[in-house]
């Protein structure tokens, strides 16, 4: 059963990461962001995340421990991890609205985590995959976290250029003083 998890759960990966390609490639028949709420794009893209997001959870569950990190220090580690992404990305939808947050529209926001971070819900993604990668020790975990990972880094470069055409020259301003992800620009300044 593990196994057929396991490729149900890159299945829908791959096919999150083609949605990706096919907007970037052919920008007219743009997947994500999806165009509208009932659109297939969104049933599509949203259906499929929450397929990989489970097919994560069940492996874990099925192959918990089976890796290399089997020293108790993964635990406290990972939930870490977890915790500080779940208060990351329920601070960035707070700040953002929900409706943006599902690839919707809406306006141009430049406070909270957005002051730090151009996609703090993807950093979150990131470090949550992260987290339940070293939390379940999973060799079929580790492989699809960071397949799923590749889609949060690749995500924002399918947005650019939509955010654009949606809130014009604030938008590249705003992408000018702030970074894609994280940056330490400015924390090595002398006072």
């Amino acid at each position: 059963m593990t196994g057929w998890v396991f490729i149900a759960t890159l299945l829908a990966e791959i096919l999150l990461g083609a949605s990706l390609i096919v907007t970037l490639c052919y920008p007219p028949l743009r997947i994500w962001p999806p165009p509208k709420r009932n659109s297939w794009q969104y049933f599509f893209t949203w259906g499929l995340t929450l397929g990989s997001w489970a097919g994560i959870l069940t492996l874990g569950v099925l192959d918990w421990n089976r890796f290399v990190l089997g020293h108790w220090v993964r635990l406290p580690l990972g939930i870490a991890f977890i915790a500080a992404s779940l208060v990351l990305v329920l601070w960035a939808v707070k700040t953002l609205g929900l409706k943006a947050s599902q690839g919707l529209g809406g306006i141009l926001v430049q406070e909270g985590p957005y002051r730090i971070t151009r996609n703090p819900q993807y950093v979150a993604d990131i470090v949550m995959l992260g987290g339940c990668a070293v939390l379940a020790n999973s060799i079929y975990v580790w492989i699809s976290c960071g397949v799923g990972m590749a889609w949060f880094v690749l995500a924002p470069f399918t947005e650019e250029p939509w955010l654009h055409d949606q809130l014009g020259p604030d938008y590249d301003h705003y992408r000018e003083r702030v970074p894609r992800f994280v940056s330490f620009r400015g924390m090595d300044r002398t006072v």
